[in-house]
């Protein structure tokens, strides 16, 4: 009993190690000396009989065995910590960690996040940007809103609303190619596209939807510049460097001032905004007081 409870001491050290794969790191995450830390990982390693790091000049790598053991260690930390944290607060006080895409957080997110901040003063909130899809493994998110249609048999997914696309750009850049009289010079414009939260998809995905569901036939290949994030590419848009493929629930704001505007129609992209979680969080009291609260916006 008592090999196995100086066991489980030592593997939240391996965890804060593995996380980091730095000594140096762990040590100042743990308020301990990297020396102290070293030798835990090598008392450890003694116990278990295999090498949890491969140490080499300037830097750590896990093991296969060690990779195996983080992941296990990870998953299970954060549902015994989840559970306590329950316990502890009801889970309305304490932190719900959001991952989202860029854009997603910039443009309909934050700006809504003061009224959820209001109803629950003693929740704290922290969010993960990151354009491709997380690793609930890996990044301990609570939860996680993405773009896409995928489905997977471990996870709850629950649709927000569905988005559409439609070409947008400058009433300058219409005006220079003669949008507002139809389409016939769509062919000239230099066409920008986005791939963040599509980098499974061609980044030509968006456009070749668009045109294939309002039966045009351009070469959006003679004139391009590409971007891995939708905000960046509005940007350029609104420097009238050339007409993008919109998704009109994020880009709304833009139509709204008349930054932007979008001459040609819009079409359903087949895609969606999703709430996911692990399943069995969705029962948790946080993330019913969220996903309650966001879809009062729907």
């Amino acid at each position: 009993m008592e090999h196995k409870q100086h066991l489980l001491a030592n593997l939240y050290t391996f965890s804060v190690v593995a996380k980091f794969l730095s000594f140096t790191l762990a040590a100042e995450e743990l308020c301990l000396t990297q020396g102290a830390v070293s030798q835990r990982i090598k008392k450890i390693e003694q116990d278990l009989g295999f090498k949890l790091f491969v140490r080499l000049t300037r830097k750590l790598e896990l093991t296969e065995e060690g990779r195996r053991v983080w992941v296990t260690l990870t998953h299970s930390l954060e549902n015994i910590f989840s559970e306590i944290d329950d316990i502890r607060f009801n889970e309305l006080s304490g932190e719900l960690y959001i991952g989202v895409a860029p854009t997603f957080a910039h443009l309909w997110l934050v700006p809504r996040l003061p009224i959820f901040q209001q109803l629950y003063p003693q929740l704290d909130v922290k969010i993960r940007v990151k354009a491709s899809k997380l690793d609930f493994q890996n990044q301990p998110v609570d939860l996680a809103i993405y773009y896409g249609n995928a489905r997977h048999a471990d996870f709850y997914h629950r649709r927000l609303f569905d988005e559409y696309l439609t070409p947008v750009c400058t009433s300058e850049y219409a005006e220079k190619l003669a949008f507002f009289k139809g389409d016939s010079r769509l062919h000239e414009a230099c066409f920008l596209h986005c791939t963040e939260s599509l980098e499974f998809l061609s980044p030509l995905a968006e456009w070749q939807h668009w045109l294939k569901k309002t039966d045009r036939d351009v070469n959006i290949l003679k004139k391009k510049y590409v971007f891995n994030h939708e905000e960046l590419t509005m940007v350029a848009t609104k420097k009238s460097m050339g007409i993008a493929m919109g998704r009109y629930c994020l880009i709304k704001p833009y139509l709204d001032s008349g930054e932007l505007i979008a001459p040609f129609e819009r079409v359903p992209s087949g895609l969606g905004y999703d709430l996911i979680c692990p399943k069995g969080h969705e029962k948790r009291s946080r993330f019913h007081a969220f996903s309650t609260w966001i879809e009062e916006y729907l």
